[in-house]
């Protein structure tokens, strides 16, 4: 494995959801915000009146994520996205919910060499905090990357009954906004997205969701950067990789939803952890 090989195996991309960036990589990064408590996930609170709850799960979802380096590209992504979505179709801005991505879940693909890969990919669950040695509790924790939708500010019409139907589906663009929560740090986002419903206007019964453009996350403000198994910071690393790697992580999502129960194969036993106060812990662009 060449140098560069070694030192781009410590090259992470955040989450996001869900979702991810490069942490404190450059003398200039973004400082790392304060860590907070997580809230309790979506899926516990009741949906609010007159929502159709959609529960993400099974298979075909992703997140993302690619940095762009001056010398290697870092591509990675998590197929274990869950979350819910409150979509009140006769007001779309009324909609809210979270996505959320399994960082225990995350893989990088940069190098197309299963060896290298599955360096790299050791290497970034331990910059997520997420090493072998690293408590329960915080692994708990710091394993769930989460989008927390707060608010819709714009959508493409404003009632999925406006909306043409075209081969069986409505399709829709929201412009959301929120906060990405990620090793216990919430960053402010704002993201657009496609979201195409299946079934009658007032009250469908599965979506897709995806995002319409990349969005980016700044590793330095979640604090993510080189750790060892225990989540020990290696002093000196970030001097020999940031030459070489940007602190922004671009992020996508691609996420299918039902009506009804989340299946048990997107159920993450993080959740309930989630819900409990953990004492762990502007736009986007």
């Amino acid at each position: 494995m060449s140098v560069f090989a070694r030192q781009a195996s410590y090259v992470l991309a955040v989450v996001g959801m869900s979702s991810l960036a490069l942490a404190g990589c450059k003398k200039d990064a973004t400082p790392a915000l304060a860590e907070s408590p997580p809230p309790p996930p979506a899926s516990a609170k009741p949906a609010p009146p007159k929502a159709v709850r959609f529960s993400i799960g099974g298979d075909g979802n992703k997140v993302s994520v690619m940095i762009d380096a001056p010398l290697e590209k870092f591509k990675g992504d998590t197929a274990k996205v869950s979350g819910v979505l409150d979509v009140q179709p006769d007001d779309l801005k009324k909609s809210s919910g979270e996505i959320d991505a399994d960082l225990d879940a995350f893989v990088t693909h940069t190098f197309n060499d299963k060896d290298k890969d599955e360096s790299q990919t050791e290497h970034a669950h331990n910059w997520f905090e997420l090493g072998s040695e690293v408590p329960q509790k915080t692994r708990d924790d710091y394993k769930m990357a989460r989008f927390i939708i707060e608010s819709i500010d714009e959508t493409s019409v404003p009632n999925l009954a406006k909306a043409p139907e075209e081969g069986g589906k409505r399709t829709v663009t929201f412009k959301a906004s929120g906060s990405l929560r990620v090793h216990g740090r919430a960053s402010k986002k704002t993201v657009v997205v496609t979201v195409a419903f299946t079934g009658p206007a007032a009250s469908p019964t599965e979506l897709t969701i995806a995002t319409k453009e990349p969005f980016f996350a700044s590793l330095s403000e979640h604090d993510v950067k080189p750790r060892d198994l225990a989540g020990k910071f290696l002093q000196g690393a970030l001097e020999k990789v940031g030459k070489k790697i940007d602190d922004k992580a671009q992020i996508t999502i691609e996420a299918k939803a039902k009506v009804g129960d989340a299946p048990a194969a997107a159920s993450s036993p993080s959740a309930s952890a989630a819900a409990a106060p953990i004492a762990s812990a502007s736009s986007s662009k």
